[in-house]
């Protein structure tokens, strides 16, 4: 509970004070208690954008295709959680076209909704369109732009809404034209932002349609009660074709670790994983956190108005120690990034994109100053400092103090003062950190209202365009404000390319650009692991390393 767990921890009272259903006994209730992260912004699926949104939307919904358990562990001495890899879901089956450029799926006739009516492709249809609409403003609004017809063009207000290359052919067929050859569409078939929707429950409810009793969902779980800031309710379907196996899952709202700790401790999760740094390694000696691979890079926005010479950009991030961030304070087993794509992402013919490239953040800088070290961390801060120097003598104000913006969490912060303190004793330049809460931070990403701002983004799907398409000319996350027309124009010549060695070539040349000169509109620390606890007789969690566990096929008792 985000505003509860922290009274009572600031009371020094005793965490099981809260009112919390309890893992059931033998022959009674199966109930899961978790805590992934705060309040979210909305479960709206079209309208989400954080991976604790996505994780609800997954067990309230179910797209096209699905992630299923296989059976292998997610993490080594672990076998309660389970590797997932993507499943028939409404879609029974498909069929792709000679060209590869229309799919059609014929949907299941035990998919029904929450209500009794069935799961029909018109849903899909309108979920689709809505979020290309751009008068939706959704963040991802973006994802169908290149891979699905028409879709950029509705974007760009250009056509509309209804001309999307989607159609249900009946109820049960629903076609998709693709504008090119797309190898990673079946994965976005299972994205959260793209589950079917009620148009009638929308248009009934307007923004109240995400509330319990008003929302109607098709997935594994339904909505059940929201207590804002403190919890979200869902109870098994009993309209769902394949049932859960928990009867109910409390998910707590909190972004405070060290009150989910504390809670954990106390009996009053079953599973969590917002573990604060301090106590990993203790935990993980005492057998109780584990850690899971994850395909998620942690990095910052460096905001180019605020920060408008690209040198000084530059050296910001040559100045930042992350051997140091990930031995010293993270302490999970993450690995120093030197590059956006995250590790996992593979290439065409199945080699680690992180592998294919090297260090690429720092090759462009290479061959411009070809005297300089960029091999070792003094190498870097030498440059760093020859890059300062040179924008003072062009102008650059040292005097002007930049504001690290982060959302409020004990481990944000601790990266943020490592990250000034790097600055500060390689650069001489002051940085002031700055937390608020999810949304009010959101905002002043959104309006530009910082220096520095922090982010991770966990791949949508196993390709480097998940990465690459985010910095074009006015993409929603784009927050560093960066303009380059030449990085937009490669984008889209990327995504008119079919899958191959031309269109890999094409996203390293474009990720390159992003550490050439003009840019470094950003900068990557380190490449994610998942650690997570959970207790309890608890088997049979789900796990993708896309980000997302899921507990609809969860059992009681040992692993299976």
């Amino acid at each position: 509970m985000k505003k509860a767990l922290s009274l009572v921890l600031a009371l020094g009272m005793a965490v099981s004070t809260m009112s919390a259903p309890a893992l059931a006994e033998e022959g009674g209730e199966f109930n899961i208690r978790a805590c992934i992260a705060s309040e979210p912004e909305t479960i709206d699926p079209n309208l989400e954008n954080t991976v604790d949104a996505a994780v609800y939307s997954m067990h309230l919904f179910e797209g096209l295709m699905k992630y299923t358990n296989n059976g292998e562990p997610a993490a080594e001495g672990d076998d309660r959680v389970q590797l997932m890899d993507y499943d028939y879901g409404v879609a029974e089956s498909y069929d792709v076209s000679d060209d590869d450029l229309v799919y059609t799926f014929h949907l299941r006739d035990e998919a029904v909704w929450s209500d009794g009516e069935p799961v029909t492709a018109q849903d899909f249809v309108y979920s689709w369109q809505r979020i290309v609409n751009p008068e939706t403003a959704a963040t991802y609004g973006y994802i169908l732009n290149g891979v699905v017809k028409n879709a950029s063009a509705i974007q760009a207000g250009e056509m509309e809404p209804s001309e999307l290359g989607v159609v249900a052919i009946d109820d049960k067929t629903l076609e998709v034209t693709l504008e090119t050859e797309c190898p990673y569409f079946i994965g976005l078939c299972a994205f959260a932002a793209l589950m079917p929707l009620r148009q009638d429950v929308i248009e009934e409810y307007g923004t109240e349609w995400t509330t319990p009793g008003n929302m109607v969902s098709n997935g594994a779980f339904v909505l059940t009660d929201w207590q804002h800031d403190n919890y979200i309710e869902m109870s098994r379907n009993d309209q769902y074709y394949d049932p859960a196996g928990p009867d109910k899952i409390t998910w707590y709202l909190s972004d405070s670790q060290s009150a989910m700790l504390a809670a954990y401790e106390a009996g009053e999760y079953d599973f969590f994983y917002d573990v604060p740094t301090d106590q990993i390694s203790t935990m993980k000696d005492a057998g109780q956190l584990f850690t899971a691979d994850q395909i998620c890079t942690y990095y910052l926005h460096l905001h180019c108005d605020n920060i408008p010479d690209w040198r000084v950009r530059a050296a910001i991030a040559l100045s930042i120690d992350r051997e140091n961030i990930v031995e010293n304070v993270t302490q999970a087993g993450q690995t120093p990034a030197t590059g956006v794509v995250a590790a996992g992402i593979t290439d065409s013919e199945g080699t680690n994109w992180v592998d294919r490239v090297g260090d690429i953040m720092w090759q462009p800088l290479a061959e411009m100053y070809p005297d300089a070290d960029l091999t070792t961390y003094s190498g870097r801060c030498d440059l760093a400092v020859q890059l300062l120097d040179e924008a003072v003598a062009e102008g650059y104000d040292t005097s002007t103090t930049m504001t690290y913006e982060y959302n409020t969490s004990e481990a944000h912060k601790a990266i943020a003062e490592a990250v000034q303190a790097d600055v500060a004793n390689v650069l001489g330049l002051e940085i002031t950190l700055h937390n608020s809460e999810w949304q009010t931070y959101q905002d002043n990403l959104n309006e530009g209202e910082f220096g520095l701002g922090r982010m991770a983004w966990s791949a949508d799907y196993n390709d480097a365009i998940t990465y690459i398409e985010m910095f074009t000319n006015g993409n929603s996350y784009n927050y560093s404000n960066w303009v380059s027309d030449e990085y937009t124009a490669l984008v889209e010549e990327i995504k008119s390319l079919p899958g191959g060695e031309e269109r890999d070539a094409k996203m390293q040349e474009a990720e390159a650009l992003l550490f050439s000169e003009g840019g470094f509109s950003i900068t990557p620390l380190y490449f994610y692991v998942q650690p997570y606890c959970l207790q309890g007789e608890i088997s049979n969690v789900g796990w993708t390393p896309l980000g997302y566990f899921s507990f609809i096929h969860a059992t009681q008792g040992a692993a299976e």
